[in-house]
């Protein structure tokens, strides 16, 4: 991916799962429960609607999450992240709102960091990575924290909803990415993913998928869809609905997250 973006000028901004920081053994602060790497919460459900478009895409998450700790109330620093390309970047979220239980609240943003060394469960935290991860291990992001509560044998809703700057490169390609794999950190697996796409300005057609109905050669295309159309439930020319049930993004490497791109523009006289 890295040396797409060095060739192509490729900008693909990440967004991804709320995050239950700190990703355990980092220390009392930030504020986190962790029975060893996962947190004492777990993710029941997850609701992700996205409206695409070329310039800028709207999303709204909604976190479904129940406390696994046998007793009293369980506290959680939950960060959702913006993955960052260098460290001087302000990020590609904005007009971030956050609800807890339908009720607005602030989301402080706060610089952290990824280790990214492998796909196992992420390493993250606030602040300054440790220095016994090298460098280009780290991936940089900004985190809008807020402290939840999570009461024993009660659900408890997160939300978010913001803009973003949809993603491109030279050759024309529109591309929205939201990972899942943040959301590793939760307790157990993840019992259910939805996933809404409205498309503005495209329709199914226009969507680069592997297994769909090609129109450039594969090798002129810079980026696919992820996962395949086969996943995928067309809902009309500019939906798609897809559900994913019982995974766990440290464990199947198919579950990471989802891809929209559209096909890049031949070049001219071909």
């Amino acid at each position: 991916m890295k040396r797409l973006i060095l060739l192509l000028a490729f900008i693909l901004p990440v967004h991804g799962n709320d995050t239950a920081i700190n990703a355990g053994g980092f220390g009392p602060a930030p504020l986190g429960e962790f029975e060893g790497d996962e947190s004492v919460i777990r993710m029941v459900s997850e609701t992700i609607d996205v409206h695409f478009a070329k310039k800028e895409s709207q999303v709204h998450c909604r976190f479904t999450f129940r406390s696994g700790k046998k007793s009293g109330d369980a506290k959680q620093v939950v960060g959702f992240p913006d993955l960052l390309h260098t460290d001087s970047d302000t990020g590609e979220i904005s007009k971030l709102e956050t609800f807890i239980d339908g009720e607005k609240v602030e989301a402080k943003k706060e610089r952290g960091w990824f280790v990214t060394a492998d796909y196992a469960t992420p390493r993250s935290g606030l602040g300054d990575p440790p220095k016994e991860y090298p460098a280009d291990q780290i991936q940089r992001a900004d985190f809008f924290v807020v402290e939840v509560n999570f009461p024993p044998d009660k659900d408890v809703i997160v939300e978010r909803k913001y803009t973003c700057a949809s993603g491109g490169d030279v050759m024309g390609t529109a591309t929205f990415y939201y990972t899942t794999h943040t959301g590793a950190v939760w307790k157990g697996n993840i019992g259910q993913a939805d996933f809404h796409i409205t498309l503005d300005g495209f329709t199914v057609d226009d969507l680069a998928f592997e297994d769909g109905r090609q129109k450039i050669p594969s090798r002129s295309q810079t980026t696919w869809c992820m996962p395949n159309r086969a996943e995928w439930t067309v809902v009309s020319p500019t939906e798609l609905k897809m559900t994913w049930k019982d995974f766990e993004p440290a464990v199947h490497s198919t579950r990471r997250g989802i891809r929209l791109a559209t096909w890049s523009k031949p070049p001219a006289g071909k």
